[in-house]
């Protein structure tokens, strides 16, 4: 077993997908204006229960079309928490605005309601951007009343969360936009790719004119008329499209695999008494992204690459993970979030993909084991 590598990554395409991309060169259109880009944000709006949903090329595009739908200015505050990965602070930065960190609550990646008002009460906040990260349910309700309250918009960053349910409802559908990513890594993969989901008309159509050159009217079968407002060109490929279409119509599926594998590796780490799983809100359920724990005695870290060693990856190794202003693009905009701080240092990762075995399970826990005896 420990010649072989686990990670948070299962590539696992079947014949079905492989016919899918297949039937996508049969179109009128081969471009991001295919037939099949339509089919795909159906599919997306039908599984979420959403108005509209936006296809484009990767998840952090998402955001930054998040961003420009709301109407968010250049110079305007958008806060995120430092737990979050750095492709969600970049898009706030490409579209002109300022990143502000509010910290989390005490081991959550919700927001820290408080730490929010007070940001905002120094100056003004324009949106806030939540992010669960590795799938992990949110306190979401009393986000959405503090960000009614403050006038904040709200945008969900789930690249992490498909499936996942927060006060009995979907993350991706409280906030004013949800982005989601199609990475290689995620639940429903394209490779590449990413999509937005909104319920507010307007939102949805100043997203696509910036997706699309700046088109106006906003709708992919009127006549081109460009060149009276700004954009640029994020559509998605017909091929991911294509991909998605499948991959969506296998998700519960995967979520009920993964979270077979959760039920296993849980029952299995909870022996190991100076580790505790990452706290889920009202108990509701992970997708199986990735489970998280916090090692009790301090920090991680050293145990993380020592696990590396033998063969099992930490998605906090991976990407050394860190608060994201103690990276050095982002230092100019620090402002101490101990909570988070806390969490980062303390915290692990495991897989459980579908693609575990039980053999596989046994190995990833005797090296957790191993690492984190007292």
């Amino acid at each position: 077993m420990a010649n072989k590598a686990y990670q948070n990554l299962h590539i696992n395409f079947d014949q079905s997908d492989y016919n899918a991309v297949l039937a996508s060169f049969n179109t009128t259109s081969f471009s991001g204006k295919s037939p099949v880009i339509g089919e795909y944000e159906s599919v997306i709006a039908n599984y979420f229960g959403s108005q509209h949903a936006l296809a484009c090329c990767n998840g952090t595009v998402a955001i930054e079309l998040a961003l420009r739908g709301l109407g968010i200015k250049p110079g305007s505050r958008v806060a995120l928490p430092p737990t979050a990965p750095i492709m969600t602070i970049l898009p706030i930065i490409t579209a002109g605005c300022v990143p502000v960190f509010c910290d989390v609550s005490a081991l959550s990646f919700s927001p820290d309601l408080v730490h929010l008002q007070t940001l905002h009460r120094e100056q003004p906040i324009a949106a806030l951007i939540v992010v669960p990260m590795w799938g992990y349910p949110l306190e979401m309700r009393a986000v959405v009343e503090t960000c009614r309250a403050l006038d904040i918009r709200l945008v969900e960053d789930c690249a992490h969360a498909f499936g996942t349910q927060s006060d009995g409802q979907y993350l991706g559908t409280f906030g004013d936009v949800s982005c989601f990513s199609t990475h290689e890594r995620k639940m429903v993969s394209t490779g590449e790719g990413g999509f937005c989901l909104t319920n507010d008309e307007s939102v949805y159509e100043r997203m696509l004119s910036w997706q699309q050159h700046g088109l106006k009217p906003a709708s992919r079968t009127s006549q081109y008329l460009l060149g009276e407002d700004i954009g640029t060109n994020y559509k998605l490929p017909p091929l991911c499209a294509a991909l998605g279409i499948n991959q969506f119509s296998r998700l519960d599926r995967k979520l009920a695999e993964r979270r077979e594998r959760v039920a296993k590796m849980r029952k299995a780490l909870a022996a190991i008494p100076t580790i505790c799983e990452f706290p889920r809100h009202q108990h509701a359920e992970v997708n199986g992204y990735a489970m998280v724990y916090y090692h009790l005695n301090g920090s991680s870290v050293a145990q993380g690459e020592r696990m590396l060693t033998q063969g099992v990856m930490s998605d906090t190794t991976r990407y050394r993970y860190k608060p994201l202003y103690h990276e050095p693009a982002f230092t100019q905009y620090a402002s101490a979030c101990p909570n988070a701080e806390h969490i980062i240092d303390t915290i692990f990762t495991v897989p459980c993909h579908e693609g575990l075995d039980d053999g596989d399970i046994d190995y990833i826990v005797s090296v957790v084991n191993d690492n984190f005896q007292c």
